[in-house]
């Protein structure tokens, strides 16, 4: 019976064929190299913060009266809470050093070059995007050091020439930081940015195997 339903599946699904062609992907010996992890070691990191930030939402108030008090619960009453909270930092932590580690050493071994362009710029804006999520995500615990660290960028933001202002104004949701300005940033980190990273990533995966 489960034969029948794995054929059922297959005839309409063609999993198989999905497997060969990614995970099943077959690569050349000379890749069995600790270099060449960097990039699976990136996406492993980032379905442990889909994960785990997924978990924390359910707990976490996109509040300025509450935001805090939240990650207070999280860490002292809520079950695994400062566990969870503990992975998801240090997983953004890692993303970061790993997708740094991978973008330098494709660009030290001219893995940039024809016919791999698009993979390389594509690379580069999951990169950005990745630098996004961990700059939109210390905004949420909305602390002295968010709030500080939320000025130095909008004062980077506002030396942009001609349009400074305007896109000081499109970061903070107005003219000073306040719960418009959290709301927009839950609003990055939890769809936004992980939107265009999922949309990236499914690209350049295509890219890499094919």
């Amino acid at each position: 019976m489960l034969r029948s339903i794995a054929l059922w599946l297959e005839e309409r699904l063609h999993l198989t064929k999905l497997f060969e062609s990614t995970a099943g992907h077959k690569v050349p010996p000379s890749t069995n190299s600790w270099f060449y992890v960097f990039g699976s070691g990136t996406l492993l990191c980032f379905v442990l913060q889909v994960v785990t930030g997924a978990c924390l939402a359910f707990v976490y108030v996109p509040s300025t009266s509450q935001a805090w008090t939240s990650l207070q619960y999280l860490n002292n009453e809520q079950f695994l809470g400062a566990f969870l909270r503990a992975i998801h930092n240090w997983g953004s932590i890692f993303m970061v050093g790993l997708m740094s580690a991978h973008l330098v050493q494709t660009f030290l071994f001219g893995a940039y070059k024809y016919p791999r362009e698009l993979t390389w710029v594509s690379g580069c804006f999951l990169f950005f995007c990745t630098l996004g999520m961990a700059f939109t995500g210390q905004v949420l615990r909305f602390d002295q050091d968010a709030y500080w660290g939320l000025g130095i960028g909008a004062s980077i933001m506002g030396r942009v020439p001609l349009i400074g202002a305007q896109l000081v104004h499109l970061m903070l949701a107005g003219s000073t930081i306040g719960g418009e300005t959290l709301s927009r940033f839950f609003s990055l980190h939890v769809f936004v940015v992980p939107g265009l990273i999922i949309a990236l990533l499914s690209r350049h995966l295509r890219l890499v195997l094919t």
